[in-house]
């Protein structure tokens, strides 16, 4: 899954919407997944004839049946989304969509999340809360504090010359700072037995699970056999696709608002949506069958740290192909506490959530219209998955979304788990049929805030700080500096991405 997401990264970088998103599996794909993995369910032990005899084996001989299965639907399923986009038609979609429902499907990018927050933190609340006091202390309070570092320059090399360097690292290192302190003092706890066996916090034993993993692996084409399509399959993965589809669709006007971008037009949704069909389609035919879609998690970083750097994304890209690929490295990082995971869930989907309420800067909100829309919308989105969960994990109630056909069970579990399709959906609807002006709904202000960004406005941003994104940060000197603030702005008016900066510099 690592190298297929870090290869979906990179194209999504470089030829998608050319912003500062990374590209991973989705839970909505997961559930879908689950889904397809039921009708063949695991047994407690298994038998495989061996020189004439039946032996016990410790893995299912039908379980490649079942992963090409997977990758088979998820193939054909992600044609439509490369349609989608190809032929233009998710850009079709900014006609209907105005700030009330962005708002609305960038809050739920953060609230549904709250059960995996929730779930991740609550098995060591003290770790858990350790962590996120430490990103809060390092992005917020020390933000501001420069740190002394001595920097090596080879402008006159062979001769070198050192200075000190005074950088603000606190904010930029916030998560990496925070995930290492606590890492460290879990393991501490974890060697002098502070924590009993079982707790979740403990830094597990990797000498035997090294061991045991391959140096190198490389995911190939028919790893699994021969891909196998179903109708039931397919329909499951299609409502997947659609609710990744209007995920990424918040996820890109999040990203650009935390980056310093504006919002991407038409022509940048369609390219990005195009791109992570073929990520999917890649997914599918190398990878373990769950799609990939924008990364929410990294939007919320990127609001604490301030970094947008594409630079900094292709690196994690080729960090996630190497962890892929070398096994003993994998693991490693797979022996992170959950707890730890779970604090930094706990910052970063909240961040998600107030970026996606900032957009009502744009709407009226003394109309009573908007409130309406904007309340009913959140709160179904909310209220239709949490009931779903609860009455699927009835036994007494969990018929009561039988339909009587398989595949359109499927469909409707995905749709009705999904706060975001939920709730995207409704406030789309609402916002375009009640009745109301163009100045109340913010089409208006909105529309010029997205046509009206001009180079003067663009160069005020891009001087605001070197680092603060990728999109408008420049490390030139500042003679060449004013060009290239009105380069960036003449090349995101024309191709509808970034360049300069560092940016440009890839």
């Amino acid at each position: 899954m690592f190298v297929m997401c870090g290869i979906a990264t990179m194209l999504q970088i470089f030829f998608g919407t050319r912003l500062p998103i990374i590209q991973s599996g989705s839970y909505i794909y997961f559930a879908v997944a689950a889904g397809i993995m039921s009708k063949t369910p695991c047994d407690d032990e298994y038998f495989m004839e061996v020189d004439g005899v039946n032996k016990s084996v410790n893995y299912d001989p039908n379980w490649h049946k079942r992963m090409a299965e997977l990758q088979g639907n998820l193939m054909v399923a992600s044609l439509t989304q490369i349609i989608l986009g190809g032929f233009g038609f998710v850009g079709l979609l900014l006609k209907v969509i105005g700030p009330i429902t962005i708002t609305v499907l960038i809050a739920l990018i953060g609230l549904c999340l709250t059960g995996v927050a929730a779930g991740s933190a609550s098995q060591n609340w003290s770790i858990s809360l350790g962590m996120v006091f430490l990103i809060t202390l390092f992005s917020e309070y020390l933000k501001n504090v420069p740190v002394p570092l001595p920097v090596v320059s080879f402008k006159n090399f062979p001769r070198l010359t050192v200075k000190i360097q005074w950088l603000k690292l606190f904010s930029t290192l916030s998560i990496i700072l925070s995930l290492v302190i606590m890492w460290s003092l879990c393991a501490i706890l974890t060697a002098t037995d502070s924590f009993p066996e079982g707790n979740a916090a403990r830094v597990v034993n990797l000498t035997e699970k090294v061991a045991e993993a391959n140096w190198f692996y490389f995911p190939y084409p028919g790893q699994f056999g021969t891909p196998i399509v179903t109708v039931g399959g397919f329909v499951g993965m299609f409502a997947g696709v659609i609710g990744g589809v209007i995920e990424s669709i918040g996820d890109y006007y999040a990203c650009a608002k935390l980056s310093g971008a504006p919002p991407p037009p038409k022509y940048v949704l369609n390219r990005g949506i195009l791109l992570e069909g073929v990520g999917c389609f890649l997914t599918g035919l190398c990878g373990p069958g769950v799609g990939v879609t924008s990364y929410s998690e990294n939007i919320g970083a990127i609001g604490l740290t301030k970094v947008g750097s594409r630079r900094v994304i292709f690196c994690s890209a080729i960090l996630m192909f190497v962890i892929g690929c070398v096994g003993k490295l994998g693991v490693f990082f797979a022996s992170m506490p959950e707890p730890i995971v779970g604090g930094m869930y706990l910052v970063m989907f909240g961040i998600i959530s107030a970026v996606g309420i900032s957009n009502l800067q744009f709407v009226d909100l003394t109309s009573s219209r908007n409130v309406f829309v904007i309340g009913i919308s959140l709160y179904m989105g909310l209220v239709v998955p949490t009931w779903t969960a609860k009455t699927l994990a009835d036994p007494a109630t969990k018929d009561s979304l039988n339909t009587g056909s398989e595949e359109l069970d499927q469909l409707v579990v995905v749709i009705m788990t999904s706060g975001m399709i939920i709730g995207g959906a409704l406030a789309c609807f609402l916002d375009n049929t009640i009745p109301g002006t163009d100045e109340e709904r913010g089409m208006t202000s909105y529309k010029k805030a997205t046509e009206d960004c001009s180079d003067i406005e663009l160069s005020r941003r891009s001087t605001t700080s070197r680092v603060r994104s990728g999109c408008v940060a420049s490390s030139r000197s500042s003679g060449n500096y004013p060009s290239s603030r009105i380069k960036v702005a003449r090349v995101w008016n024309k191709c509808g991405s970034w360049s300069g900066g560092d940016i440009r510099s890839l």
